[in-house]
């Protein structure tokens, strides 16, 4: 059996606006996964130690190597930073955008997208438990947020460049008339295939079977089949960079350890987002487990075997 885990915060960057938790948030997981779960195979990287590349090189060169392959391997990806957007390159996002992790030296020509991250965890073998705990956000504003009781926290999230936020808008809108044109060239066929008397009521019904299969066929989506993600927030939501605890940390972070502590380390991943997202609440952040089902009533960071 092995125990890895990469685990990367960053707090100054070379390019964009600097957060304050997400040191912090390293130091807090590397307890857990000592005190809980058995791993003594970790590595740090931190503000300029996290370059693109050197990300990428431990992901595919350190992370993700020597397995035993009896299927008791264990692998953790933590990553607390920033999060951002850029127009999608592949055409294979319905909203057509990638999602993108902020790195030390972020660059918007060549940015670390969600395509890059995919062709890595692609490669881990499927007897390998895999999870990647996400703590940045990838939609909202970077304003600073005061709630009602006066928990002030900035979000992990840059803005893109305009020109890139107008393409986006642009890509959209051509995506919506498209649709809106397959729906229309389909619906009458598909209305008519309906027995008369059912064809008015199931309208809205039709066109939505529509809409799912020109989204389907048209950018081959595909869903988590394999690994686990942990995600800060809901795509439309953003992740709390906050000052929580007398200092400065990761709300969502901070919620997972609230969690594991509270259960001494043993709890399902379906309770751990429940009770992550009960910590939480006051960041109006809803943290997002993605998985295969029959994973989600598996121990945290237990082995497949």
């Amino acid at each position: 059996m092995s125990k890895r885990a990469l685990i990367i915060g960053i707090n100054q960057f070379a390019t964009v606006s600097p957060l304050r938790g997400c040191v912090n948030d390293t130091l807090a997981i590397k307890d857990l996964l000592s005190r809980y779960y058995g791993f003594e195979d970790i590595k740090i990287l931190t503000d300029a130690e996290a370059k693109a590349a050197a990300i990428k090189d431990h992901l595919e060169n350190w992370l993700f190597s020597d397995y035993a392959g009896d299927g008791s391997d264990v692998r953790l990806f933590h990553f607390s930073s920033h999060g951002t957007q850029v127009p999608d390159q592949g055409d294979d996002e319905w909203e057509c955008k990638d999602e993108v992790i902020v790195p030390y030296d972020h660059d918007w020509g060549d940015p670390f997208r969600d395509d890059d991250l995919r062709a890595i965890f692609d490669q881990v073998p499927e007897n390998v438990s895999f999870t990647f705990i996400a703590d940045c956000c990838h939609s909202g504003s970077i304003q600073r947020a005061v709630l009602d009781d006066d928990v002030e926290f900035s979000p992990r999230f840059i803005p893109p460049p305009d020109e890139m936020t107008r393409q986006i808008e642009e890509n959209i809108a051509k995506r919506d008339a498209a649709a809106e044109s397959y729906i229309s060239e389909n619906l009458v066929a598909e209305l008519l295939a309906l027995p008369e008397g059912e064809r008015a009521t199931r309208m809205q019904e039709t066109v939505k079977k529509l809409l799912d299969s020109y989204r389907d066929n048209r950018y081959q989506m595909t869903s988590v089949d394999r690994h686990v993600l942990l995600a800060a927030c809901q795509d439309k939501q953003t992740a709390a960079d906050a000052h929580i605890d007398d200092d400065y940390r990761g709300a969502f972070t901070w919620s997972l350890t609230q969690a594991i502590n509270g259960a001494n380390g043993d709890l399902t991943l379906a309770e751990l987002i429940s009770n992550a997202g009960n910590a939480i609440r006051r960041y109006e952040q809803i943290p997002q487990l993605e998985c295969p089902d029959h994973l989600r009533d598996r121990k945290f960071l237990a082995s497949l075997a």
